[in-house]
């Protein structure tokens, strides 16, 4: 009883936090809308939208016993998680917009992509502990490391897919043989690999921190 009592707990920090950063997420972009009469940040919002959507299916599937225990419905959803976790560290990369306005000062648009990465990373990886503890249920101690380390890499690859090559998520659906084909192109591109490995690397890094540090918190 202890222990879900915790989780819970656990769950409701988690939901004020990701709250409390989101709305300051806005309350930002609407003040820059505000003064500069332009919504060309908004695009953030979307981003942000499709970032919190793998928190929200881990925690379907964390909260649900039918998902659990029926393994296809179970692998089907950590897929759909897969396909979407990506775009919880894809914010990271729209650093890239910042010198385009001189009538917004520098550093205030540091504020709102800053503001709106960190609330992404903490969606994503609110969510890949929820995951990493359902692998942790089905699987031994290494496969889920093993798994978890592998879908670190894979989201790095999905980022670039994204920012680079402009593919959507939704694109295995709508636009599959090209996904594919691009896909399958990419693994040969040398800066596709060093992208990969060193934006796989830096999550892992962070994964790293942020399990430890969370490890050592939830001792009681």
């Amino acid at each position: 009883m202890k222990k879900l009592t915790y989780y819970l707990n656990t769950r409701k920090k988690e939901a004020v936090v990701l709250i409390t950063l989101t709305v300051f997420c806005f309350l930002l972009l609407l003040i820059r809308a505000k003064v500069t009469q332009s919504v060309f940040f908004f695009f953030l919002v979307w981003n942000l939208v499709l970032g919190a959507l793998p928190y929200l299916i881990s925690s379907l599937v964390a909260t649900s016993v039918s998902l659990q225990e029926k393994k296809g419905l179970r692998i089907g959803m950590l897929l759909l998680w897969l396909l979407f976790f990506p775009n919880s560290f894809y914010i990271i990369t729209d650093f890239f917009h910042l010198d385009k306005f001189q009538t917004v000062p520098i550093w205030y648009d540091l504020i709102v992509v800053s503001s709106f990465a960190i609330t992404g990373f903490l969606f994503g990886l609110y969510s890949l502990f929820t995951i990493e503890k359902i692998l942790t249920l089905h699987y031994s101690k290494k496969i889920s490391q093993f798994l978890i380390f592998m879908i670190l890499y894979l989201t790095a690859f999905g980022i670039y897919l994204g920012r680079f090559l402009r593919f959507n998520s939704w694109d295995i659906l709508t636009n599959p043989m090209q996904l594919v084909f691009s896909c399958c192109e990419s693994l040969f591109i040398r800066e596709v690999q060093h992208f990969t490995l060193g934006f796989g690397t830096f999550l892992l890094l962070i994964y790293f921190v942020a399990s430890t540090t969370f490890s050592s918190n939830k001792k009681f």
